[in-house]
This record gives structure tokens, C-alpha cells and sequence, in this order.
């Protein structure tokens, strides 16, 4: 069990604020390391958060070897990536390593399916609220 899979328990995460990176600023980096570097700084969190948030089984991430992620010395391992991309709200680490390989990333059309469905009930609610506002400030004059 990944320690973000708890969160809602412990109600100590703060989560990544969303950012747009250019696909030029993820290209342009030159080491792993510095595209590691990239997504973590983007994300808005700290390094601790993320390890925290990495930890599996209690276990948490370790420091030093999050620290030779950054400096290029070591990799993430493969098999924590999608949480990593998850913790820090962005995949351009991934995105980095595809476009090492001369690949690009897509999204699952599922996903996008399912992001756009939220969307859409997010803007259908909105819109009830401010029929139901204006219904309102029209009735008090």
C-alpha cells in the first residue's frame, strides 16, 4: 500500500498544483536527473512530501537515494512511476524518458473519456447553482 493511498486517512498531503510545462522545456533537459528535477519543482511539493508519499508499506522512500534521483546518479525505479507522475501531479519525467526512446506520451482514451464525463458533471452542477443564483437575484428586486 503506497502512502498516498492513505492520505485521505491521515490528512497530511497536500497535493501538486497542476501546471502546464512547454514540451520544449521537457525536452530541452539533458539528464534524467534534471527531468526528475523538473517534475519535482513543478509539482510545488517538497522533497520529504514526496518521499513521503512514495513510501510503500510504511516504508518510507529513501532521502539520499531521492537525492541521487535528482543529481542523476540513480533512477526511479520503473515500477514507481506512475505513482511517482500521481504524488507530483505531472508526467513530465515520463514524458522525458519517452522522448528519450524517440516516443511521445498519449492518454489512455479511457482516461481522457473518464476526465472529460467528470468535467462535464462538474459543469453541468455549475450551471444549475448560477441558473439557481440568478433565479434568486432576480426574485429580490
Amino acid at each position: 500500500m503506497h502512502a498516498l493511498d492513505r492520505q485521505a486517512e491521515l490528512a497530511l498531503h497536500r497535493a501538486a498544483q497542476p501546471v502546464v510545462v512547454p514540451v520544449e522545456m521537457v525536452r530541452g533537459r539533458r539528464t534524467s536527473g534534471a527531468a526528475f528535477t523538473l517534475a519535482c519543482d513543478a509539482s510545488g511539493l517538497e522533497d520529504k512530501e514526496i518521499c513521503f508519499a512514495l513510501a510503500e508499506d510504511d516504508k518510507p522512500f529513501d532521502a539520499g537515494t531521492f537525492s541521487r534521483i535528482k543529481k542523476g546518479g540513480n533512477t526511479l525505479p520503473a515500477d514507481l512511476l506512475a505513482m511517482f507522475c500521481k504524488v507530483v501531479g505531472n508526467t513530465i519525467y515520463l514524458e522525458w524518458l519517452a522522448y528519450q526512446c524517440g516516443y511521445g506520451v498519449v492518454m489512455l482514451k479511457s482516461e481522457a473519456e473518464r476526465r472529460a464525463e467528470l468535467l462535464e458533471e462538474q459543469l453541468k452542477e455549475e450551471r444549475i447553482k448560477t441558473a439557481a443564483l440568478m433565479d434568486a437575484l432576480r426574485g429580490s428586486r
